[in-house]
């Protein structure tokens, strides 16, 4: 009897298992990833027109390590540079443009690397640096069609540091088959309004605030700050001029110490309000020329990447 029941149940054991092997959900057959150099590509593309530019420079970095002789390997570099330029991440930007120089500096891609070095110190706000680059394009590839986006932008460059009558060279020095050529004309003309600006003397402000606490001010049209600086100097002056009267010399020795600091005080101001003045003149002075000319990078969209120029004259 425990005999058959011990083989009752080796059966239904058998059973068991026999069920299970045969409709048991079994494990999926791994699948091959397989990676497509054009979708990867473009991927990568469509994470750089969202501004994603973090998983876009991922997936660019991914096309290289599969596709190491991909046509489009230079172009990858390049974008992966205009990511980080983007992003406001500069030196990585510049060390992706001097990867694509180094790989063949005789290559049109190089070729832009190059004049983008350029335009990440200009947008990083290093003019001296950006017209360094500039001017390199300008010596390595004097033929190259380069050329004129180079003498354009390093005309900007010099108007950045307040070089008018050198950024009019440059902008004169724009060929005349060049799209940007009308427009260097008018810069070349403009620009050199930038040395006959309305410009105030700071040293004339200072002598002023000397003569009459906040006259500087008056010079500078800031009529606030005048009142401001005569009503204290003037309060401080008369209220030592009692104390000494009424022989309260301790007394009037420390409001003569305090007007002291507030009589060179309105001089400073005077003076340092004036070339606030200035700045502020020369800012408005290229606004009113950027508000003409908008210059920006191309990094995203079906456009070939490299640098646009739109106008609006």
């Amino acid at each position: 009897m425990k005999y058959n029941l011990q083989i009752g149940k080796n059966i239904a054991l058998l059973l068991l298992l026999t069920f299970v092997i045969l409709w048991a959900p079994r494990p999926a057959v791994s699948e091959q990833i397989v990676i497509d150099a054009d979708l990867q590509f473009e991927l990568a593309r469509s994470f750089m027109d969202k501004g994603d530019y973090g998983r876009a420079i991922s997936e660019y970095e991914r096309f290289l390590y599969f596709f190491p002789k991909d046509r489009r390997v230079s172009l990858a570099r390049e974008l992966i540079g205009l990511c980080y330029l983007d992003d406001g991440k500069f030196d990585d930007a510049r060390n992706a443009f001097a990867t694509t120089y180094r790989a063949d500096p005789d290559s049109p891609m190089a070729k832009k690397a190059l004049f983008l070095t350029g335009e990440s110190y200009y947008k990083e706000g290093k003019y001296d640096k950006a017209g360094n680059f500039y001017n390199e394009v300008l010596k390595r590839y004097p033929s190259d069609s380069l050329r004129n986006k180079a003498l354009y932008r390093l005309g900007w460059t010099r108007m950045q540091e307040n070089r008018w009558r050198e950024a009019s060279e440059d902008f004169k020095r724009v060929a005349s088959e060049s799209p940007l050529f009308d427009k260097a004309r008018i810069l070349s003309a403009e620009s050199l309004k930038g040395e006959v600006l309305p410009y105030k003397d700071p040293t004339t402000a200072g002598v002023m605030a000397a003569v009459l606490p906040g006259l500087g001010h008056v010079y500078v049209s800031r009529y606030k700050d005048a009142l401001i600086s005569f009503l204290l100097n003037g309060l401080f002056i008369w209220a030592t001029v009692e104390a000494f009267n009424h022989d309260q010399n301790v007394l009037g020795g420390i409001l003569a110490f305090l007007e002291v600091g507030w009589y060179s005080g309105n001089i400073y101001s005077a003076m340092n309000v004036t070339h606030k003045w200035n700045r502020k003149v020369r800012d408005d002075f290229r606004k009113g020329l950027f508000d003409h000319v908008d210059v920006r990078l191309l990094s995203s969209g079906k456009m070939p990447a490299g640098v646009a120029f739109s106008f609006r004259f």
